[in-house]
């Protein structure tokens, strides 16, 4: 059975597409990711056990990021050329082995390699789900995104909130045991299903001089060509450099409310900064998985740009109140900031997907806008631990909020017309 839409054609009989393939593939990427979103809950607190200096801490949450730079063109020509399956499965194997070496490493140098390792994993793991993405009905994007998206979360959230407070119980080994087993479990899951074909849309009249200059320039010159997309970039570059930044510093930030205080006590329950911070992290994750498809089926009703500028106020709305309320409210407020957060990636991600499909070469397109986007997430650990001694998290927060809210909106004022 072949379906044929405006954007592509769907070979449904050769394998899983729509929604059950993202579910699968969201799934599989989970439990590969509970290893990584860990790392930014316990790394800056067991970083003096583990002889890793704090300014150092920046750089392996960074490194990752910054390897995908390379990495990311790297899994879509790999992608592009030999289909998802296979790539799929190597990324999964490769995210297994940098799980694996968090919980032997001890030093910088060989922390260092599990990052990067990460990094290139991610590179084709993302690559894989926006391909499961494809293979659903172009109008329900946002949905398919949604879904993908709150699957991964799901996965972020039990790492996190399980591995907290193992962390606070029994040690950073008890917790990096947890996510090993999980990530060794994607790999199976990976093996057992197999993909449908997606045929991408032919390029357009002038396809070849559009090809030739895509493959010259790794598909940039695509990318700027209309206003539109250059501030869809943009704003996804700010996006994801605040959300680098909160959430390495999480942790850190909850401290300086604390105070001296390095564990409350609610309702009879001790509650530790590393359990805090997983909380936080956690629910927002799990909340993830039923707000996702709903901001999702929002986007595709009244359009990405749309919910994307409402989801941004939102944002820096909470990310205010964070820095000037007391510290309960200021936690709750922090909350906000984590699923608004949450949501407006889900929004870029499927407004990102949808112009993608429309030029010559998806594949490319997408590598362009996750290689913005991971700079934009690489420097937000380097940013936040450099200069969180010299002026403090609450300007850096400020500053980061404003460039978002202003190139958000002006993505949504040129989306409109």
């Amino acid at each position: 059975m072949t379906i044929q839409t405006h954007d592509a054609t769907v070979v449904r009989q050769r394998g899983l597409a729509g929604p059950w393939l993202v579910t699968i593939v969201g799934s599989c990427i989970g439990l590969a990711i509970m290893g990584d979103s860990l790392m930014y809950t316990i790394l800056p607190l067991a970083a003096p056990g583990l002889g890793i200096p704090l300014p150092l801490v920046g750089v392996l949450l960074s490194a990752n990021r910054l390897v995908r730079l390379l990495s990311n063109a790297g899994a879509s020509h790999i992608f592009e050329r030999m289909g998802p399956r296979l790539p799929f499965i190597g990324s999964v194997a490769i995210g297994s082995i940098a799980t694996a070496l968090y919980g032997v490493a001890q030093g910088f140098a060989l922390f260092l390699v599990a990052r990067l390792l990460w990094g290139i994993s991610w590179s084709g793991l993302r690559q894989g789900g926006y391909q499961a993405i494809w293979t659903g009905e172009p109008s329900q994007k946002g949905r398919l995104t949604g879904l993908l998206w709150g699957l991964v979360r799901l996965g972020s959230a039990i790492g996190v909130l399980v591995g907290g407070v193992l962390y606070d119980r029994f040690g950073f080994h008890a917790a990096m045991l947890f996510v090993i087993v999980a990530a060794v479990i994607a790999l199976p899951l990976a093996l057992l299903f197999r993909w449908s074909s997606v045929h991408l849309p032919p390029p357009k009249a002038n396809v070849k001089t559009q090809t030739e200059a895509v493959s010259s320039d790794g598909g940039w010159r695509s990318a700027w060509e209309r206003p539109v997309q250059r501030w869809l970039v943009v704003a996804g570059f700010f996006q994801y450099l605040l959300s680098g930044v909160v959430v390495s510093t999480t942790a850190l930030f909850l401290a300086q409310r604390m105070g001296a205080e390095d564990e409350w006590v609610w309702f009879g329950i001790t509650v530790g900064i590393a359990t805090l911070t997983g909380m936080l992290h956690g629910v927002r994750w799990i909340t993830d998985l039923s707000l996702g498809p709903a901001v999702g089926a929002l986007s595709d009703r009244i359009g990405q740009s749309s919910t994307a500028a409402m989801v941004v106020v939102a944002l820096a709305s909470g990310l205010a109140g964070a820095l000037l309320l007391p510290p309960i409210l200021a936690i709750l407020c922090l909350f906000v900031v984590l699923l608004a957060d949450g949501a407006l990636h889900i929004v870029m991600s499927a407004a990102a997907s949808g112009v993608a499909i429309t030029t010559s070469r998806p594949h490319a397109f997408v590598g362009v806008f996750t290689t913005t986007t991971d700079a934009g997430s690489a420097l937000g650990p380097l940013v936040a631990y450099s200069l969180v001694t010299a002026v403090g998290l609450p300007l850096v927060y400020g500053v980061l909020a404003v460039l978002l809210l202003g190139t958000v909106l002006r993505y949504w004022r040129l989306a409109r017309v």
